[in-house]
């Protein structure tokens, strides 16, 4: 397999990243897409996705043993494996809200520190806990995070305006405490 995907790159210095990707990390992947998905041929399905995912977005990953690219690889395959297990067991989609322009600009007003958001974003659900990551530890954008997870931008949108209320909420019970 990794042959196929070094195929689908076109400089040395990405094959040899993907390369070292596919071999340090690909077992860790599997066993988070399994714990999810329950299922080996499944899961291999997952991680087979989240490498073409990957290959899309081969520049993001930097630097050989950085804890940002296991971060990235757990949170791609995490997410392809529940949406995965969503389309299995046929459960409802999320409610797709519009937020409206009083809910971005409170969002856009909310002030926490980053050590607060980052013990905070651990304690969210594994949907909201991806996309909350990506844009508030990782940086990155609406669209990047919709790419790299390969969600609709509105979707992003709503788990990004549904984990503020949430972190806003944690925030406010800590500040009681």
């Amino acid at each position: 397999m990794l042959q196929l995907y070094l195929s689908m790159v076109e400089t040395g210095e990405e094959k040899d990243r993907l390369e070292f990707l596919y071999t340090e990390y690909k077992q860790l992947m599997l066993k988070t897409a399994v714990t999810i998905l329950r299922n080996k041929e499944l899961a291999e399905d997952a991680v087979h996705e989240a490498f073409l995912r990957v290959i899309k977005n081969i520049s993001k990953f930097t630097s050989y043993s950085c804890n940002e690219n296991v971060s990235y690889l757990v949170i791609i395959v995490r997410g392809i494996a529940l949406n995965m297990l969503k389309q299995q067991n046929r459960t409802a989609e999320l409610e797709e809200d519009i937020p409206s322009d009083e809910d971005v600009e409170a969002a856009a007003e909310i002030n926490i520190s980053y050590e607060n958001v980052l013990r905070n974003v651990q304690r969210l659900s594994p949907a909201l806990k991806n996309v909350a990551t990506l844009c508030y530890v990782h940086r990155m954008s609406e669209r990047e995070i919709s790419e790299m997870l390969d969600m609709k931008m509105n979707t992003v949108r709503v788990s990004l305006m549904r984990a503020r209320k949430i972190l806003r909420s944690m925030d406010e019970e800590y500040d009681h405490e």
